[in-house]
């Protein structure tokens, strides 16, 4: 089964059987169109990099496609999703790109020409950081982007991004969130009075609570949630009330690792332009927390239901 993680070698295999034998001829006759041509590279690099803008980017004159395309016309076990992202590898962007902020296999990285921000994932772990300047192609894929071909890496000192202190600001202070100590009986409001005030005030709006002092405002949003929570629960993804049935399968703490299958992506400012994560969006209703609680004589970080919701989730949730 072809998946976004064997994809490239695909497409590689297709270009092999079909144009291996005149992969001279096609050397030959398209390098000087080559946008990285004069780029020194290790020769099995360069190499890999001509087949990238080869096969994802360069028309074929005989064809009137890319060599990307016409393995997704030719493939008919390609998924419909999977023959979406491949039609949309040739749109490249070709840029220097500073690193925002890194998680995993993320990076958030900006466009220093058009200050567009992008989400990139890489093949593989790399030791790269914020603030780090990123020379090459990416392309769209599926709801991120990737590499295409070989990038540059560089880091300046003199070079202090306004992004890069702002996603420095936020990363601490979500951390500050996240280690908030909770134990087995924590309540909502427990959890509530830890959190900044802008994360109440977003929690109202979101729920129609006009309210002035955030003591009132916890009180509202808690009576909210308790009250109406199956209505909440019907409008939540299939993948937030997946992971919601998860954690109350295991009593309603789990360890957060075992949550790694899921899109936990959080930021510390919201808006209601952003896109969403799963887990993100169970946090952002007060349907989950996040912290740290004690086993034995150890801290974990833990994904938390509050005790108040519980019973009724497992009826709401079929659990």
């Amino acid at each position: 089964m072809i998946d976004e993680e064997n994809v490239n070698q695909a497409i590689f295999e297709y270009a092999d059987e079909k144009y291996g034998k005149r992969s001279k001829e096609l050397f030959q006759r398209y390098l000087d169109e080559f946008p990285e041509k004069d780029v020194e590279l290790p020769d099995e690099k360069w190499r890999n990099n001509f087949l990238a803008w080869l096969f994802f980017e360069k028309v074929l004159p005989e064809t009137g496609m890319t060599i990307a395309e016409e393995f997704a016309k030719n493939t008919p076990d390609l998924s419909p999703e999977m023959k979406e992202i491949v039609l949309g590898m040739k749109n490249i962007i070709r840029s220097r790109f500073i690193v925002i902020s890194k998680k995993d296999l993320f990076l958030n990285i900006k466009d220093t020409k058009t200050r567009e921000v992008y989400k990139v994932k890489l093949h593989a772990p790399s030791p790269i950081y914020p603030n780090t300047v990123l020379t090459g192609r990416i392309h769209p894929f599926g709801d991120h982007y990737r590499f295409a071909g070989v990038f540059f890496m560089s880091t300046s000192p003199l070079l202090l991004d306004p992004d890069v202190l702002m996603s420095a600001y936020e990363n601490d202070g979500l951390k500050k969130i996240e280690s908030i100590l909770l134990r087995q009986g924590s309540s909502l409001q427990s959890i509530l009075n830890k959190y900044p005030h802008h994360w109440i005030d977003w929690m109202c709006k979101h729920y129609g609570l006009k309210e002035r002092l955030k003591k009132e405002k916890i009180q509202r949003i808690e009576n909210k949630i308790v009250n109406d929570l199956p209505q909440i629960i019907l409008k939540l993804p299939e993948k937030s009330r997946e992971a919601l049935a998860f954690c109350i399968k295991q009593g309603g703490v789990v360890k957060y690792g075992q949550l790694k299958e899921y899109d936990d992506g959080m930021d510390f400012f919201w808006t209601e332009e952003k896109p969403v994560s799963t887990i993100g969006m169970l946090r952002k209703k007060g349907l989950m927390a996040v912290g740290k609680m004690a086993f034995g004589d150890r801290q974990f970080k833990v994904a938390f239901i509050p005790v108040e919701i519980r019973e009724e989730l497992k009826s709401v949730l079929k659990v």
